[in-house]
């Protein structure tokens, strides 16, 4: 398995939580799901904002990868390639 070099930016609160905006990561995964475990061990304090207290992954937090959200791919199986931009934030509404 190849190492693959990610860009991940962080909006607040987790770029409170990890004390920056952006990281680039190595790591040997492929999926979107195995980044977040790899931020997580790198960043323990992200779980009480990723997680809900039941462990699943909170509803509010939007994550993009290549400015196309999760959601709109494989969710956390979406498979990652080098050089891919992750951007982890939550949306504010207003009126």
């Amino acid at each position: 398995m190849n190492i693959m070099r990610v860009t991940i930016k962080f909006l607040k609160p987790f770029s409170d939580a990890v004390g920056k905006n952006v990281v680039a990561v190595d790591f040997k995964g492929n999926t979107l799901e195995e980044l977040i475990n790899i931020l997580l061990k790198d960043y323990p304090q992200l779980k009480n904002e990723f997680y809900t207290k039941n462990g699943d992954l909170a509803e509010y937090i939007n994550i993009f990868v290549n400015d196309k959200p999760m959601s709109a791919l494989k969710g956390t199986h979406t498979e990652l390639k080098n050089s891919d931009e992750i951007l982890f934030f939550i949306p504010i509404s207003g009126g």
